[in-house]
């Protein structure tokens, strides 16, 4: 039973880097992101609390995130993955399997409000992989890369710098409808719609150095054995030794769990801006 809880969910719990904020990029902008992240657990917290223990999982994704404006007030944007996970149980035994994780991407506009900076954002989850994909008795060791079925979010983002000083404040929520169209053969699990939130507090030196908190969450709107719930908390760093080059990095910890791992997330990746 905890292969099988480990096998389907361990990987889940990460979050990717794909929280665009409120700002929208105008038509010839763009941003561009390539980097690596990792998860590292050792348990799972189950729909009744209860922490399962003694499997270990590390995972590694090398990964590219882009946002495109071309239209006035609208962007494209999204995210693409390539995993590495690995399973290690206390008998000893390893399984490492790799490829393509959850693909996402979406389409944002800023309405013309003025005061403060908003915007609304649709998303799709796309998994290129197939859960359903593995066969024989070792099929549940292996880690997967995540739920296997399409997901569409709609966001809302507001946010802007404080007045008269170098902080900066944005948050988003968004409703999660989870689907049940799998990529490939998938299998028989239908997950509940979950309510999810993302934020960041921050303070900038103009065009050098950022440093930030930054938290994300999800919860569902019904309590089941399979969809998950989770929340980060961490600080994120970014230095721009050039205008149009920066260098970031984040550290993501979940602190709550359900039916999902608590564990350490953090990563690094380049950006140009244009």
């Amino acid at each position: 039973m905890v292969r099988f809880l480990t096998t389907l969910l361990l990987v889940a719990a990460v979050a990717t880097p794909a929280a665009a904020g409120p700002w929208t990029k105008s038509p010839g902008e763009l941003y561009v992101k390539v980097g690596e992240s990792f998860f590292v657990s050792d348990s799972y917290v189950d729909s009744s609390g209860t922490v399962h223990e003694g499997t270990r999982y590390t995972g590694a994704s090398t990964f590219a995130y882009y946002e495109i404006g071309f239209a006035p007030k609208l962007q494209v944007m999204g995210y693409l993955p390539f995993t590495i996970a690995r399973n290690d149980f206390p008998d000893g035994s390893a399984y490492l399997q790799s490829g393509g994780a959850d693909a996402l991407i979406g389409l944002q506009w800023s309405p013309p409000i003025p005061v403060v900076q908003t915007a609304v954002r649709a998303d799709v989850k796309i998994p290129m992989y197939d859960v359903g994909a593995l066969r024989g008795p070792a099929a549940m060791s292996f880690p997967a890369f995540g739920d296997g079925q399409v997901d569409v979010t709609l966001w809302w983002s507001a946010g802007g710098g404080l007045p008269s000083t170098p902080l900066y404040l944005w948050g988003e929520a968004g409703y999660r409808i989870r689907t049940e169209g799998y990529v490939g053969t998938g299998d028989t699990r239908a997950f509940a719609d979950s309510f999810v939130w993302a934020g960041q507090l921050g303070v900038t030196v103009p065009d050098k150095l950022w440093v930030a908190v930054t938290a994300n969450g999800v919860a569902p709107f019904r309590q089941d054995e399979v969809t998950k719930g989770y929340l980060t908390v961490g600080p994120s760093v970014g230095v721009r030794p050039v205008t149009w080059l920066a260098i970031e990095a984040s550290f993501d910890p979940i602190v709550w769990a359900h039916n999902s791992s608590p564990g350490v997330g953090f990563g690094a990746g380049v950006s140009v801006t244009r």
